[in-house]
């Protein structure tokens, strides 16, 4: 297949997304202090602009401010190449697999990898926004922690259903 949908672009995206979330995840627990013990987690799910004040004020005061915005920043590359490698598979997994069940399995990818890139940059946007001005916003913690949620689910039912779809597809192309 021609142009950006083919198998060495999903794996290009969706493998560089994978590699950069496992990098993300080791190095977060850098943000963990007494007032965030879950570091950057706890920012997503601060409901509050006090909240996000509190986080914030604990990682200045650890020295911590720049490396979270790298992580944040890091966290709209990982996102970008995620979704972008999640919807290419599911797409190619629609358009080539020979059963109806696969196909709906390959749109499900498409969707939940949509859904998970909006949310997840409505979030870390959100974030990113207030870790800039330094200044917690109850509007932009409040919109992140509703965001985090649908994030999570949809990124857990994409992972889960492009696995399997790709083994479904592998055995499918071995008959």
């Amino acid at each position: 297949m021609m142009g950006l949908y083919n198998w060495r672009n999903f794996w290009l995206f969706w493998g560089s997304g994978m590699a950069l979330f496992i990098y993300l995840v080791i190095s977060g627990g850098v943000l963990e202090t007494v007032v965030a013990p879950n570091g950057i987690l706890d920012h997503q799910s601060a409901a509050t602009g006090a909240r996000v004040d509190a986080i914030q004020e604990s990682w200045a005061a650890a020295g911590l401010l720049g490396m979270a915005r790298w992580g944040m920043i890091g966290d709209l590359v990982f996102i970008t190449l995620y979704m972008s490698g999640g919807i290419i598979g599911g797409r190619l997994i629609w358009q080539l697999a020979k059963s109806p069940s696969l196909k709906k399995l390959g749109l499900l990818c498409v969707l939940s990898y949509f859904i998970f890139g909006i949310t997840d940059y409505i979030e870390t946007i959100s974030q990113l926004i207030q870790l800039v001005r330094e200044q917690g916003s109850d509007i932009l913690a409040a919109t992140a922690a509703f965001a985090k949620p649908i994030k999570v689910a949809s990124w857990i039912i994409g992972t889960i259903a492009i696995l399997v779809a790709l083994a479904w597809r592998w055995t499918e192309t071995r008959t």
